[in-house]
């Protein structure tokens, strides 16, 4: 069973944002967002898969999903 995480706001299109807290949330936005060849993009998709299945602390994987979206040029607010 996936626990959340501490919420992830990022600027999804200009000045909309969209706040993320699970890893469903979290796969979506790597989706939509991030180059599936980037490094930082392979780290986040294990690491959500991972939160998803228990097997990874949550901020752990917040970290590594907040790198792929700065890795992608999408601002996190807060970050």
């Amino acid at each position: 069973m996936e626990a959340g995480i501490r919420p992830v706001s990022f600027e999804e299109r200009p000045a909309t944002y969209r706040i993320v807290d699970d890893a469903a949330g979290m796969g979506r936005a790597l989706l939509a967002h991030c180059d599936f060849e980037d490094p930082a993009y392979q780290v986040a998709a294990e690491a959500v898969l991972a939160l998803n299945n228990g097997e990874i602390d949550p901020e752990a994987a917040r970290e590594a999903f907040v790198a792929a979206l700065t890795a992608a040029g999408v601002f996190v607010r807060g970050e």
